[in-house]
């Protein structure tokens, strides 16, 4: 496949891409990265620029499954913060909470981290 034919499929992978990401649920979706090559899983690899990815968890308790995502987040934030990464390189990927009883729930925060 010559170079030509590459870059007319580059915006349709883009495209399908998106598609994906809406009919999943997600709210938004990202173009690829200006010279990048699409990889498995739907991510892009930039050949000029390298970047490190963490996943931080952290644990939270509280009276209301609001206050226990939020005592679960910072948590994680703080992890993350004592790693060296900064709060503006985090964003939260996933929570997970439960009631155990009594009035009380328990979280669990998932932070996807990149730089």
């Amino acid at each position: 496949m010559g170079r030509s034919s590459a870059f007319r499929l580059r915006p349709l992978a883009v495209a399908l891409a998106a598609s994906a990401c809406l009919a999943a649920g997600t709210a938004s979706a990202q173009a690829a990265p200006a010279g990048a090559e699409a990889v498995a899983g739907g991510a892009y690899a930039n050949p000029d620029v390298l970047s490190e990815v963490r996943t931080f968890t952290g644990n939270g308790v509280g009276t209301s499954p609001s206050q226990a995502v939020d005592g679960a987040v910072r948590t994680a934030r703080a992890v993350a913060q004592s790693a060296g990464w900064q709060a503006s390189q985090c964003h939260v990927r996933a929570t997970d909470v439960r009631s155990v009883g009594g009035g009380v729930y328990a979280a669990v925060a998932s932070l996807f981290c990149q730089r």
